[in-house]
């Protein structure tokens, strides 16, 4: 049995390491010209893994990305991601100059077999750590994270969307509607959309008017404050703290017994332990949903209005070009979807930021 898990793991790691890679795939590539260049990794996103490579027979180099189905990726998925570098691949040339630069050349989209798909795109390079301060929050640039933070919560539009997204995707996930229903003693009960979105409204209208910060329980991990572990302005702690107590008051009004619950009369069985079932993991998972929304606000995630990225332009200048592309191929019905900082990289020998991951871009499909 050793020797079995052995030969399986060997074979595993094998088939996912970069040298396992080439073997398997070097009879598909090679009588491309395309060679992969070395054991170094590009990246790797949802659905597939970037090595860098060069082509022999013409001495250009470039990038291939593996798209092979399994969990993450179906059938559905695979075929839009090609599709997507296929239309880039079609259409880039045709673009504005300005336009085009923010994407990357396609040089070959396909199938290694049905189950694999594959794209080969220009070699870029990572962002130079200035431009990425410069654009993006890090989590180890403390202070430039205070300055960009502030911008995003003077731009009414951008922290719009950050309330919608954080109090519409933090918690509404079936385990954890599970463990509200136990801890209620309300079985069943599920949030309608139109109470998540008045939520957010109505916690946009009261961080807007400068109302008084609420109080909220004492939401605590590792001894610390957990305002303090994940938020490093007062900016944010604020911010922070408006959502939560919008969240409450939401579940409030879904769960009969909430407020009861969260004072201790139904913890019967629970004992004192709500705060350790219940509200730090609330707290905990909101806030990160909240550092994520903030760190990638200076460019768009997804945009569902095309107008919407004129009040960016005006909040983050440094980036005007960069939206101006995608403002653009948003026109031309291909909308874009999960840009962020690692999703961007430049094109070598200029300071031209390029979008490289396309694959969940909504081309308009008939």
């Amino acid at each position: 049995m050793k020797l079995l898990f052995e030969n399986w793991r060997n074979h595993l790691n094998e088939g996912l390491s970069p040298k396992g890679l080439e073997e398997r795939y070097e009879k598909f590539f090679n009588p491309k010209g395309w060679y992969f260049e070395s054991d170094q990794e590009l990246g790797e996103g949802a659905f597939g893994k970037v090595y860098r490579a060069e082509n022999k027979k013409t001495g250009q180099r470039g990038a291939i990305k593996i798209l092979p189905m399994g969990m993450d990726l179906g059938a559905p998925e695979l075929r839009a991601e090609l599709e997507n570098y296929e239309f880039l691949k079609n259409n880039r040339d045709s673009m504005p100059k300005e336009v085009a630069k923010h994407f990357p050349a396609v040089y070959e989209t396909g199938r290694i077999v049905s189950k694999i798909g594959y794209v080969i795109m220009e070699l870029l390079e990572p962002m130079p750590t200035s431009v990425e301060k410069a654009l993006f929050q890090t989590l180890g640039d403390v202070e430039g994270r205070k300055v960009k933070t502030k911008r995003i919560l003077a731009d009414p539009e951008t922290l719009s969307q950050i309330f919608d997204i954080v109090i519409s995707d933090s918690y509404f996930h079936s385990h954890n509607y599970n463990k509200l229903g136990k801890l209620t003693k309300q079985e069943g009960t599920a949030a309608t959309y139109e109470i998540i979105e008045e939520t957010a409204k109505e916690a946009f209208r009261a961080y807007m008017a400068n109302e008084p910060v609420p109080t909220l329980p004492n939401f605590t991990s590792g001894g610390g404050s957990l305002f303090a572990t994940y938020f490093k302005s007062d900016e944010e702690k604020r911010l922070a703290s408006f959502i939560l107590d919008s969240m409450l008051k939401m579940l409030s009004n879904i769960y009969e017994n909430f407020d009861k619950a969260i004072a201790g009369e139904l913890n019967d069985e629970l004992g004192k332990e709500w705060d350790r079932y219940f509200l730090r993991s609330f707290a905990n998972t909101t806030s990160q949903q909240l550092k994520g929304e903030l760190a990638k606000s200076v460019i768009p995630s997804q945009m569902a209005k095309s107008s919407q990225y004129n009040v960016r332009k005006t909040a983050f200048p440094e980036a005007a070009s960069l939206f101006n592309a995608m403002d653009y191929v948003h026109k031309d019905e291909f909308e874009p979807a999960d840009v962020h900082g690692r999703n961007v990289m430049v094109r070598p020998g200029t300071n031209e930021l390029v979008i490289v991951d396309v694959g969940l871009f909504d081309l308009m499909r008939e």
